[in-house]
């Protein structure tokens, strides 16, 4: 078999490198004409396109989304025709922007989709166009800039430019300097003042802020109360002036009426004061050596003011009085009810309770209890027979009102109490919380195990919370230690301050200790 000819071989060749071309020719172009141009047409508005021109691509992040279809001139603004391809979602605050693939690039048009519908369709506009800048007009604005700063430069020439004017720099800046340093010592000197007083000032602003929000509400009701007083005041001012004006004018005439009858009634005054002149001089010599008496100490009123004791004994009488007004002002008295459920024996559980505050960190607790939980009393009968003597043991629970009586000192949060519990000896502890809105407390007491099924003291632990000022909510575990009876209870109380208690206590002779 021949080998291929010369001119066979340079011919396949010559095809080959035509076919390489037209591929790469088309790829660059990017086969529009072999592409179905599916998509949508929106339009934009340049005043200048800068070099765009039909089949120029569009792109939306970078990446090809369309081209160009046809650009044309409407009155003074450039109309280009896009179509974008089907799957671009464009909305409504979408913008357009000619840009370049380098510094000596090819234009093309970006597109960004915005996010806020409705979204563009077939013939909408893209209303937000970012213009792209002149090179001419930048150039022309930089050539203006050079030469104003060309005329500034000579006219701080002209001005700094003389010996006398260089001589005044060279001194200002050498004040500047003096200056600076002068500031500089002060504040190495008076650093330590600054700082309190900066400290000073923060606490002061801190004090402040804490004050306005704690009578943030008094503040707001007491502006609204002189606002409405504005308003009924502005209001009522016309009727106010009138009726001002009316009794002037009832007063001045009143005055007219009786000038005849005030005139007469001031000569007579002063003709009484001539008549009896002597007498009135006299008594005023009285009253002068009365008062130099007692100066001296005469007599029983002298020897009152002028005498010691008697204001050593005023004073104990009034530190006294204090004393018993402060007592007084200190004591308290709190009123509680309060009713429990008790999920065993599955009853209800009420007491009432009066507190004695005298002081702040001690009080006395007074009440009486309604246990749905009664007590065993045992009775012993003895016969005696024939047959022998007979003992009988007889067990019978008691159901009535038991009393509650015990002392509390208070440390702090935590409070103490000893005393009667339910008619037998108990012990109790208390714990504040939230300025004393809630209370964690715990009670133990029958140590002799009387009550009805008990094996075991009886001990209660429970919280109580404050709602609102005065009811409060309470939920707990009630006898731990007896499983018989134990179980878990919830109830609400009623607590307030009797002002009138205060005051009756307040009104009781005070017996001497001496």
């Amino acid at each position: 078999m021949k080998g291929f000819s010369t001119e066979l071989k340079v011919g396949l060749f010559a095809v080959i490198v035509i076919v390489i071309l037209s591929f790469m020719t088309l790829k660059v172009g990017g086969f529009e004409w072999l592409r179905k141009k599916e998509g949508y047409t929106v339009y934009v508005y340049f005043r200048n396109i800068a070099g765009l021109d039909e089949k120029t691509k569009v792109k939306v992040a970078g990446v090809d989304s369309g081209l160009i279809k046809q650009i044309g001139l409407e009155k003074d603004t450039a109309k280009v025709e896009l179509r974008v391809d089907r799957d671009v979602r464009l909305f409504s605050d979408s913008s357009a922007s000619i840009k370049a693939a380098g510094l000596l690039g090819d234009k093309y048009l970006e597109i960004k989709p915005g996010h806020t519908p409705p979204m563009l369709n077939n013939g909408d506009t893209i209303s937000n166009v970012i213009e792209i800048v002149d090179l001419d007009d930048m150039i022309r604005n930089i050539t203006n800039v050079s030469a104003n700063f060309n005329t500034l430069a000579t006219s701080l020439v002209e001005s700094i430019g003389t010996k006398e004017a260089k001589t005044a720099l060279r001194e200002s800046i050498i004040n500047l300097r003096t200056i600076t340093q002068n500031l500089n010592e002060a504040i190495s000197v008076n650093d330590e003042k600054l700082r309190i007083v900066l400290d000073n000032i923060k606490t002061l602003s801190v004090s402040l802020n804490g004050l306005i929000d704690q009578n943030r509400e008094p503040l707001a009701t007491t502006i609204a109360n002189m606002r409405d007083f504005s308003g009924s005041l502005k209001s009522d001012a016309p009727e106010l002036i009138k009726n001002l004006n009316m009794a002037a004018k009832e007063l001045k005439s009143m005055v007219e009426e009786n000038k005849p009858a005030i005139t007469n009634t001031v000569e007579s005054v002063r003709a009484m004061v001539e008549e009896n002149r002597p007498a009135i001089r006299n008594a005023t010599k009285s009253i002068d050596s009365i008062t130099q008496r007692i100066e001296r100490g005469e007599g029983s009123l002298g020897k009152l003011v002028k005498d010691d004791r008697l204001y050593e004994s005023v004073n104990k009488a009034a530190e006294g009085v204090e004393k018993t007004i402060s007592a007084i002002d200190r004591f308290r008295t709190f009123i509680t009810f309060q009713a429990d459920y008790l999920s065993r024996p599955k009853d209800s559980k009420g007491s009432f309770t009066v507190t004695l505050q005298p002081r702040p960190d001690k009080y006395y607790i007074v009440g009486i209890v309604q246990d749905p939980v009664g007590r065993i009393t045992t009775r012993e009968t003895i016969t005696t027979g024939t047959s022998g003597t007979t003992r009988i043991k007889e067990e019978r629970i008691d159901k009535k009102i038991e009393f509650n009586a015990q002392f509390a000192k208070r440390f702090s949060d935590i409070a103490m109490r000893i005393g009667m519990t339910e008619n037998t000896f108990g012990v109790g502890s208390d714990y504040f919380f939230l300025k004393d809105k809630g209370k964690i407390y715990g009670d133990a007491w029958d140590f002799s195990n009387d009550e009805e099924g008990a094996k075991n003291p009886h001990v209660k632990f429970g919280v109580d919370y404050f709602l609102f000022k005065n009811i409060f909510m309470s939920a707990g575990v009630d006898n731990i230690l007896n499983r018989k009876q134990r179980g878990g209870y919830a109830g609400v109380g009623l607590r307030f301050e009797d002002e009138d208690f205060k005051y009756l206590f307040g009104s009781m002779p005070k017996i001497s200790s001496r």
